[in-house]
């Protein structure tokens, strides 16, 4: 582990040297203190960060742009070669609308890496069917004080933020982790199970398009990073997508739906 960032950053600093070239400009949104950022910038990126609170950023020659990632970046189309999203988007309200502006500021084929709390492992399931909530998602949010820089609002499972990418144009190139949980390790035992049993629901899709996505899917469920791994850590390509979005007279363009990139992009 790279010293003074946490496992899952030190994860993503790997990744990202292993697919953007040095020089290349990168954007680290809710960065904190920014520890990351700083890395990368000691390896030669040129490193922007965007937060709610940049008075909390602290890295030499790096920028923190006020922003608010629930909003509108204030950046230009085409303007990172990668994005960076560290434990963010399981706090957001509006997770879509999140991926189209992450693709929007990101160049052709750039790169994004979003990580978050992999509720879907099997330690988690399991806790799910015990108590109702997943890991790290343990307890109802609050509902007398919005504090949500700390609470998970919206933590997602797998294909709900392969949905939420793939729709968007950032199409999923690799799935790893940051540790595999020893509790989560009995239930390799009844992977095979597991595995059978959502291939059988997920083959059940009409659409064959979908079906054929759909294996992917299950096949990508059950990778050991994920059916094992504490966290989901994502790094995606800024790609066409041949996603149609139909919208009829009754049902018009909500505000996240109006930031989205088109299919072109």
């Amino acid at each position: 582990m790279t010293a003074d960032l946490s496992r899952i950053e030190s994860v993503a600093l790997g990744l990202i040297q292993q697919s953007v070239p040095a020089n290349k400009r990168i954007l680290e949104l809710t960065p904190g203190a920014g520890r990351l950022s700083s890395a990368l910038a000691k390896l030669g990126y040129r490193v922007e960060a965007m937060d709610m609170h940049p008075e909390n950023f602290s890295v030499p020659g790096v920028t923190c742009h006020r922003g608010d990632v629930s909003a509108a970046f204030p950046f230009p189309d085409d303007s990172f070669d990668a994005v960076i999203s560290v434990e963010g988007i399981e706090h957001l309200e509006h997770q879509y609308r999140f991926a189209a502006e992450i693709c929007r500021v990101l160049r052709p084929e750039g790169t994004a890496l979003v990580t978050t709390p992999n509720i879907a492992n099997f330690a988690s399931r399991l806790r799910f069917l015990l108590t109702g909530f997943y890991s790290l998602a343990e307890r109802p949010s609050s509902e007398f004080e919005k504090n949500w820089v700390i609470e998970h609002i919206y933590p997602i499972t797998f294909w709900q933020l392969r949905h939420i990418l793939h729709t968007n144009g950032l199409m999923i190139e690799r799935v790893t982790t940051d540790k595999h949980r020893r509790s989560a390790v009995i239930g390799a035992l009844l992977w095979p199970l597991c595995y059978l049993c959502t291939r059988s629901a997920l083959m059940k899709e009409p659409d064959p398009r979908q079906r054929t996505r759909n294996s992917e899917i299950t096949r990508q469920m059950h990778s050991p990073a994920l059916f094992f791994g504490r966290t989901q850590i994502v790094l995606a390509r800024k790609r066409r997508t041949d996603y149609l979005r139909r919208q009829s007279a009754s049902s018009p363009l909500e505000p996240d739906q109006a930031l989205r990139p088109s299919a072109s992009k």
